[in-house]
């Protein structure tokens, strides 16, 4: 047989010629509709193979082209498409006389045989039999429902993939910046020890040397150059610790506000700060000094990227409500409301190829010696421990503009240690100081603590005895705090379920509440901050 086969891609093509003319047959090929039938009108064709979706001319509109007329409407046609895969889809190319349709990819032997079958039964047919589609009207208006539908799959499809690339993306940057902060933890704890002895012994050397000025000016220039090695690690030590700190309840355009009075001054006299606040409508949980650090390292990069020439800074708070569509694009966010804090500059952008990596621990694009590269690494690490989200705008010589989203707290819960009303606590820790300290905390707060230091006892108890909650350490050797967790609610599903942890920088906090914990108890923890955990905890 002589079959032309159409379709856009050359793949699709070449793999469709070798498979029928392995078997015999003569095979012509064109790339869409358009071409397609011009060689249909002089090619002499017994079968006609055709994609749907195609350039120029698609394979419906080829179908209602080729039945239009006399002579080629009586030359059998296959769609065989990989889009088009909706019964719907069948029944409309078939009403416009389509012989069959078969979706792709289709094993060889039965798209052969599916072949034979449709050349035969298309000899057999009474050629006034044909039906198909007569109204232009009726075809139109079909037409369009299949082609809005298929584009409306493929938005969908291609909404769906960037959005799993993107949350891909954040993932990977997330946990990069999990392993460098356990990194950077470690080395900036043996590096300080390290430089305190040799800041210790220059200070010896200078008192050593003062009848030798130029031994002591060698001493000065070793403690300076220590005390700059000490301001690294302090960042570094920020860094790696961004979640390790009790959090309290406090005011976003306030905290804001202290901390740029005292940098007005240091800001140079061409640049003009600009503060545009909403009234503090609901409290933030960060801890001590979380604000004022990012704020500092924000404006400080606002400067920077200004430079020596005027120019303006705009520090911005707002309430913000974050809706299920922005939350999937980032996955640090959650639907609900936010504090915002927005700081825009009109300095020189960040260049597309250094988007990617701005919070990347000691990525800079200042020149050498302007900065240490861990600023927004900084501020990154202290949103996630609040369990915020940041994001960045900017274009090239244009400015930048950082917004730092911070839950809002409902400003009615509780700001000081919280009062129990004799709720049952389970207090799981396997260090026993730590267990009785629990225990003699939740019993001051007013709570009936039950403290325990072996997973397997706890575990009988609650088969025997239900609890208003339980707080479980998450390293114990016999039975992890996750594991020990999936057992209770096994147990007794529902149960509420606090964690607690004294290394924050391996934890994620979303993910470790879609587990199903509802709070983070990050250790060392005073009462006031067990009392706060418990009650959120509760939900009293």
């Amino acid at each position: 047989m002589k079959i032309l086969c159409v379709d856009d891609r050359p793949e699709s093509l070449f793999l469709l010629g070798a498979l029928l003319r392995g078997h015999g047959h003569t095979v012509d090929t064109a790339s869409d509709g358009h071409e397609a039938l011009k060689l249909a009108e002089n090619g002499g064709y017994d079968l006609v193979i055709s994609d749907i979706l195609m350039p120029r001319m698609d394979g419906f509109q080829l179908c209602r082209e080729l039945h239009r007329n006399e002579r080629l409407r009586q030359v059998p046609l296959i769609f065989y498409t990989g889009t088009y895969t909706d019964s719907r889809d069948e029944s409309f190319a078939l009403s416009l006389g389509a012989d069959r349709f078969l979706v792709k990819p289709l094993d060889p032997s039965q798209l052969l045989a599916e072949i034979t079958r449709v050349v035969a039964e298309k000899a057999a047919r009474d050629p006034a039999a044909a039906g198909e589609i007569e109204d232009e009207a009726i075809y139109l208006k079909e037409y369009n429902a299949r082609l809005i539908a298929q584009l409306e799959t493929r938005m969908l499809d291609l909404e769906a993939a960037n959005q799993r690339l993107a949350a891909e993306a954040q993932l990977r940057q997330a946990q990069k910046l999990e392993s460098l902060a356990t990194l950077a933890g470690g080395i900036a704890h043996d590096f300080n020890n390290r430089l305190a002895g040799i800041t210790g012994f220059a200070h010896l050397g200078i008192e050593a040397a003062s009848d030798h000025p130029s031994s002591a000016a060698c001493f000065r220039a070793i403690l300076k150059a220590g005390r700059r090695g000490i301001d690294v690690l302090s960042h570094l030590l920020t860094f790696a610790r961004s979640g390790e700190a009790e959090r309290r309840l406090v005011g976003l355009a306030e905290q804001t506000g202290i901390a740029l009075d005292q940098l007005r001054a240091t800001l140079p006299a061409w640049i003009e700060l600009v503060t545009e606040f909403a009234a503090d409508a609901a409290p933030v949980l960060v801890a001590e000094g979380q604000i004022h650090a990012a704020v500092t390292q924000l404006v400080s990069n606002a400067s920077d990227a200004i430079g020596e020439k005027p120019g303006r800074i705009l520090v911005q708070t707002s309430l913000f409500g974050v809706d299920a569509a922005l939350a999937r694009s980032h996955p640090g966010l959650c639907p609900g409301t936010y504090l915002r804090l927005s700081v825009t500059d009109s300095g020189t952008g960040i260049a597309p190829t250094a988007l990617g990596r701005i919070f990347d621990p000691f990525f800079t694009t200042k020149e050498f010696g302007r900065g240490t590269g861990l600023g927004l690494s900084i501020v990154h690490g202290i949103m996630q421990a609040c369990e915020g989200a940041i994001t960045v705008e900017t274009q090239p010589e244009r400015g930048t503009t950082v917004h730092l989203f911070f839950p809002a707290v409902d400003k009615d819960a509780p700001a000081g240690a919280a009062v129990g009303r004799g709720q049952r606590v389970l207090f799981l820790d396997d260090e026993p100081v730590l267990a009785a300290l629990g225990e003699d905390y939740l019993t001051r707060l007013g709570f009936a603590p039950v403290a325990m230091g072996d997973p397997a006892l706890a575990l009988g108890y609650l088969r025997e005895n239900p609890c208003d909650l339980v707080i479980t350490d998450l390293n114990m050797p016999q039975l992890s705090g996750i594991d020990f967790a999936r057992e209770v609610w096994a147990i007794r599903p529902g149960t509420r379920v606090v964690l607690a942890t004294g290394f924050y920088a391996t934890l994620d906090a979303h993910r470790v509440r879609e587990m199903g914990f509802r709070e983070v108890l990050l250790k060392p923890y005073s009462i006031h901050g067990l009392g706060e955990c418990v009650v959120r905890a509760l939900g009293t």
